[in-house]
């Protein structure tokens, strides 16, 4: 074919306009649902769980926040405490002009898990003592804590917390909190009569003081989590009884509901820096 036959056909094919297309848009269904994956948080597999126990003792509270502050002892008594060491303390108190725990090295053994943690240590001389641990924070107000200055600061644990993360696995937060609340108690007079019957000389009131222990814990995993279900809820009230034993161990049987043994508590030595020592204690009932 000739090339001057081709020109006329291409020339009218470049010519032709395009033929028009056509696109429908169509609404999307208003029921359309689109489905997204959900993610569960730590805090829903790993939840804080909060352990309460209390008990009502026959002795003053000052000899009782005395033993609890005595850290060092806590191996001879408490269960699963199997180190426990001061690090730091605080500065002197503006009531007793005493200096209390600030830092405490601390290793619990139970079962399987041996793990050791520090603590940063919060008294409210003779009222409360805290002791927080990885993300746990202090409840006691700092205008309580004059002894504490960088209670409430961040910046202050920073050290602290950096120190526990390096070698912390078994919680991420973890918050123990003793109350002593003290209050009188007058026992029953020997002849019968009702306590306000009896003459005060030959029935005086004793102090009595109820303990409360509060345990806030978050595990690090589920599993730790899971694990401690059966046993953590009984894990207050151990401690609690432990420390019971060990009261009457080093005061005596204090003052009871019949109001025997309070005698012998009299004169207990106290040692300057605030804690009944157990050598103390047994001398005492050696020479009464």
């Amino acid at each position: 074919m000739k090339a001057t036959t081709l020109l006329p056909r291409l020339s009218k094919t470049l010519l032709t306009p395009p033929v028009p297309i056509s696109i429908t848009i169509y609404p999307r269904p208003s029921n359309l649902t689109l489905k997204s994956r959900t993610f569960v948080s730590s805090s829903t597999l790993n939840p804080l769980q909060t352990l309460t126990a209390s008990r009502i003792l026959p002795y003053p509270s000052s000899v009782l926040y005395n033993l609890i502050t005595d850290i060092p002892s806590y191996p001879t008594f408490l269960p699963f405490c199997t180190s426990a060491t001061i690090s730091s303390t605080s500065q002197a108190d503006p009531t007793h002009h005493k200096r209390w725990p600030r830092t405490a090295d601390l290793r619990i053994g139970w079962g399987a898990y041996n793990e050791s943690f520090r603590s940063r240590i919060y008294c409210l001389p003779y009222h409360t003592l805290e002791a927080c641990a990885g993300s746990a924070q202090t409840s006691i107000p700092s205008s309580q804590l004059p002894h504490y200055p960088d209670s409430h600061t961040p910046e202050a644990d920073k050290d602290t917390q950096q120190q526990q993360s390096s070698r912390q696995q078994l919680f991420t937060s973890l918050l123990t909190r003793w109350t002593l609340s003290e209050f009188p108690f007058k026992p029953l007079p020997s002849d019968g009569r009702s306590p306000q019957e009896g003459a005060a000389e030959t029935n005086p009131s004793h102090p009595r003081t109820e303990v409360s222990l509060v345990i806030e814990a978050q595990f690090a995993s589920a599993v730790y989590s899971a694990l401690s279900q059966a046993a953590a809820p009984k894990v207050a009230g151990m401690m609690i009884e432990a420390f019971e034993k060990r009261a009457r161990e080093v005061l005596g049987k204090g003052h009871g509901v019949e109001g025997a043994g309070h005698e012998e508590n009299k004169g207990r030595p106290v040692s300057s820096g605030g804690v009944v020592g157990e050598e103390g204690a047994r001398s005492w009932n050696k020479s009464h």
